[in-house]
């Protein structure tokens, strides 16, 4: 009961020799309209369409790639209670076998009934509720095979935000780990459409003490209890294995593969639909413009599975018959996963790629003959990148960055932030230092998160790039704010983009469909972009992102907060501004590597990284909050903030903004509203100060 056949690729040209990096998009002839500029298709690959499903991707892969290493993990050590310092594999066939295996142990249990009367073996959901791990991708993979949907959930999630998901979704099946085991069925009765639950935990049940249950085993008789079914992973396996059913893939590409619920700042997660063509063209048309287009790339995943952006890379990995190595679940220890895995892709989000920086940064800025030599290097390497974009050097990548590289493996070729915008001089820093090549992209969960990106060899910082193969981009006027089509030197308005990568909609709601996708199939995405005169798209501001000052200045103020989290002293930055009030305070948490020596010199006090009572003690210092200030201050400056775009008073603290207090989504962004009402105390006692003097020289 193997996959079918895979298809051919002959709908992907091939890659292109070279590109045009100062015409980097065209326009289609005749698109000109008015209130919105002509639309822009990629330079070098204009057009690309595809009639494959996401069934198909993986089959490519397994085609070229058979008994190469698929999906890798790390054992964990029940003794030491440890991770083991190794990599284990299954092969694209072991993946096969077992994505088989699980799509058959599902369907068997939909004909015994055990998921409810009358159920098909198809277009029924399949909830995944846990972190990154190696079965997401082969119940994913099992369900395309199968024609079910695949809906995520982040392991973050708090109960009422699951049970939303799996309810809203009518997921008939969970598979999740044991720590989630008693909200899925202490809450039973609120997931009316859930009737079993699949365990992946890798439990030791040796040495229990007699008469003892295990969890697993504790889980079963309160499920009973409760009309649920629970069993585990191997159980599904050994189901299918004895209950083996021919795949039944979906015929066409636009029936739909899953939800991907986006983490929302506000008010409930929308569930947008991914249609089977949203994944087959993204993992197409990405090694088309050069980037990691190998077939033995390593990738190491840890972005949420949950969130499109993830699995959009991992689709790239797949198609190309190259591996993935999942972290051990801890992002604390990434760079410890790292460093065994050494990938040659490393993905990630501003957030993430900022810590890197701040912390070269540091290094870089340091006193001695270190600072100087690594000074010294860093300036040589970003002077010839600015010359012909290279990354590479002789010697000082054998003297000084061969260290810097081992921080991730050694091994790293390529590097891709995406989810929201990064800082050009990261980029900049991140490339020379790891000799690679640092891409930026731009996408929305509506869209894949595959509709820009930076082509390569483009020394030009500042832009997300030409838009993706098969994707088109236009703007649209957006005069409330200011911003047309006409502006010059370089037209502005709303980014709009539509393509195979764009959904079809939301789930059971048509209204908010209606608002996000116009007639024409336009996805509206809610940023305003400039399009420079390399024909980049550069995002610059958001159509509702503005806070209006007391005295009528308008701020925006996530571009803002975007520019300022630079601050070498800090690792999260939240800014504020009250309508009532005439300028912007902050609430920042401090870098404990960087915040150390600085709280030391200032205070007298030795104080170090990991003294986290010491350093919460001296955050409300007064001289060393005038210190993190000044470093604002000195940032604004640089950049060329307007004044009332400076911070005047900022709050210091070194519990880091998460998911489980509730300041931040699952993908690292700032839950805006939440954290007004979260950090109240914080924001009266900012403004109740007399707003710093920002004015003189520093």
């Amino acid at each position: 009961m193997s996959a079918s056949p895979a298809p051919r690729e002959d709908w992907i040209p091939a890659a292109p020799e070279s590109f045009n990096l100062k015409q980097q998009s065209v326009a289609v002839p005749g698109s000109e309209k008015e209130g919105f500029t002509p639309i822009y298709r990629n330079a070098a690959v204009p057009e690309l369409s595809t009639r494959e499903t996401y069934y198909d991707v993986f089959n490519i892969g397994r085609e070229k790639a058979h008994n190469k290493h698929c999906l890798g993990w790390r054992p964990f050590d029940f003794a030491t209670g440890t991770f083991l310092t190794k990599y284990v594999w299954l092969t694209y066939d072991e993946v096969e076998e077992q994505r088989t295996a699980v799509a058959s142990g599902l369907a068997h249990l939909a004909a015994s009934g055990k998921l409810g009367q009358g159920l098909p073996k198809t277009k029924w959901t399949v909830g995944i509720w846990c972190q990154n791990r190696p079965e997401w991708q082969i119940i994913d993979f099992a369900n395309a095979a199968h024609n079910r949907q695949t809906v995520g959930l982040y392991d973050t999630y708090d109960d009422d935000s699951a049970l939303y998901v799996l309810n809203h979704s009518e997921a008939k099946v969970c598979f999740t780990t044991t720590s989630h085991i008693s909200t899925l069925l202490g809450s039973s009765d609120k997931l009316p459409h859930l009737r079993a639950i699949v365990l992946l935990d890798l439990l030791r049940t040796e040495n229990l003490p007699q008469g003892e249950l295990s969890r697993q085993q504790l889980a079963r008789q309160w499920a009973a209890q409760k009309g649920i079914e629970v069993l585990s992973f191997s159980d599904v396996l050994q189901l299918g294995r004895s209950n083996p059913t021919a795949h039944e893939p979906p015929k066409d590409n636009s029936e739909i593969s899953g939800y991907c619920y986006t983490s929302g700042t506000t008010g409930r997660p929308k569930a947008a639909l991914v249609a089977h063509h949203q994944l087959a063209l993204a993992s197409g048309c990405t090694p088309l413009t050069g980037f990691a287009a190998d077939d033995d790339e390593t990738m190491i995943s840890y972005l949420p599975l949950a969130h499109i952006f993830g699995r959009f890379l991992e689709a790239c990995m797949f198609r190309r018959g190259a591996r993935i190595g999942y972290f051990g679940g801890d992002v604390a220890k990434l760079v410890e996963d790292a460093q065994v895995l050494q990938p040659t892709l490393f993905p990630g989000v501003p957030r993430v790629f900022n810590r890197i920086a701040a912390q070269i940064q540091f290094q870089v800025d340091g006193p001695g003959l270190k600072g100087k030599l690594l000074r010294t290097a860093v300036n040589a390497k970003i002077a010839n990148h600015d010359e012909d974009a290279s990354v590479t050097h002789a010697l000082w990548d054998r003297v000084v960055f061969k260290k810097v590289q081992a921080i991730l493996g050694g091994k790293v070729k390529s590097m891709v932030s995406g989810s929201a915008p990064i800082r050009p001089e990261v980029i900049r820093l991140l490339r020379v230092c790891f000799a690679c090549d640092f891409r930026e992209g731009y996408g929305q969960t509506e869209n894949t998160g595959c509709c820009l990106i930076m082509m390569p060899g483009d020394k030009s910082l500042g832009s997300c790039g030409a838009p993706q193969p098969g994707c088109e981009v236009r703007l649209k006027d957006v005069p409330e704010l200011g911003y047309r089509s006409t502006d010059k030197p370089w037209p502005r308005g709303e980014l709009l983009s539509r393509g195979q990568t764009t959904f079809p909609g939301y789930y059971k709601d048509p209204e908010k469909t209606k608002e996000t996708i116009d007639e024409d199939g336009w996805l509206h995405s809610g940023d305003v972009a400039a399009f420079d005169d390399l024909s980049r798209f550069r995002i610059i501001d958001r159509v509702k992102n503005l806070v209006k000052l007391a005295q009528g200045e308008y701020v925006a103020i996530e571009n803002v907060e975007q520019t300022l989290s630079s601050n070498k002293f800090t690792a999260q930055t939240w800014l504020y501004g009250d309508s009532l009030q005439a300028h912007l305070v902050a609430v920042a948490v401090v870098d404990p590597e960087t915040f150390a020596p600085l709280a030391s010199s200032v205070t007298g006090k030795q104080l170090t990284s990991s003294d986290l009572k010491g350093l919460e003690e001296v955050c409300s210092d007064e001289k060393v909050v005038k210190a993190v200030l000044d470093e604002y201050t000195r940032i604004a400056r640089q950049r060329k903030l307007a004044g009332f775009e400076y911070i005047k008073n900022v709050k210091l603290r070194v519990e880091p903004f998460t998911v489980e207090n509730g300041l931040i989504t699952p993908t690292f962004k700032m839950k805006r509203p939440e954290a007004k009402k979260i950090l109240a105390k914080d924001l009266e006692e900012l403004y109740a100060k007399e707003p710093a003097n920002t004015s003189s020289k520093l």
